[in-house]
């Protein structure tokens, strides 16, 4: 039985060692690398994205068939097309919260009905 106490204090010891060894918690070091990190993916994935469609497009050019000088002439239209914002502007400044509440709620509440009328519909065709 002696030897059975030992093996069970050196056992939660080394589980007390390593639990005082880790840091649970992200330093403030770890945080700055790690939003700087994210960064650095999200420049480079939209690199690639932007180099992929260059690519396409100067393909489109190169093969001339139909369907690539449509392609072509269609992307080249999106690009040079000029986009108003300043309509999306006015309506996000005359956005109210309590107007989305309203919409939310009446939302809300047509489920709710229409989940309770399945609900008595099922019941009275059980029998219920």
């Amino acid at each position: 039985m002696g030897n059975y106490n030992t093996q069970y204090q050196s056992y939660y010891n080394n589980l007390a060692k390593r639990q005082r060894g880790t840091n649970n918690f992200a330093s403030e070091s770890n945080k700055q690398g790690g939003i700087w990190n994210f960064y650095i993916k999200r420049l480079t994935r939209e690199l690639i994205g932007v180099l992929t469609l260059f690519i396409i497009v100067l393909l489109c050019k190169v093969v001339v068939t139909t369907k690539t000088q449509y392609v072509y002439n269609y992307s080249k239209e999106i690009i040079n097309k000029k986009y108003d914002y300043s309509i999306l502007i006015d309506k996000a400044k005359g956005f109210k919260i309590k107007d989305i509440e309203i919409i939310t709620v009446n939302f809300m509440e047509k489920i709710k009905s229409t989940i309770s009328n399945e609900n008595e519909l099922n019941n009275k065709n059980i029998g219920l």
